[in-house]
């Protein structure tokens, strides 16, 4: 079990972004005696899981729904070509900037590009 202060420094994420997390169900802070919030394990799956699909370019509600099962396929197979596109994009500004660097031909890239 973790209190929320552990929990935001293994995750990567802030105390109020892990207050909301659980405000809109998707973590369920179990309350101690004393009033601490702990959560578990299943807590930091969630939340992990909730970050790759964020990286992958999802809306908070849609995140929620694929935690639960409920997001439309078409929805994500329309964020994915994006994803895709930026994918492509972000390859070729970063062979770009090999090249820059010497680490590959500028010979060829004002042709890959055009």
């Amino acid at each position: 079990m973790y209190r929320i202060s552990a929990l935001a420094q293994m995750v990567g994420l802030s105390r109020s972004t892990l207050l909301y997390y659980e405000k809109i169900g998707l973590i369920a802070a179990r309350r101690q005696s004393n009033g601490y919030r702990s959560y578990s394990d299943k807590d930091v799956q969630r939340i992990k899981l909730f970050q790759k699909f964020q990286a992958g370019g999802l809306t908070l509600k849609e995140c929620q729904a694929c935690l639960e099962a409920k997001i439309e396929k078409e929805t994500l197979l329309k964020r994915l070509e994006v994803l895709d596109e930026e994918i492509v994009q972000k390859q070729q500004a970063r062979d770009l900037l090999r090249s820059m660097v010497g680490l590959e031909s500028m010979r060829e890239w004002p042709n890959r590009w055009s």
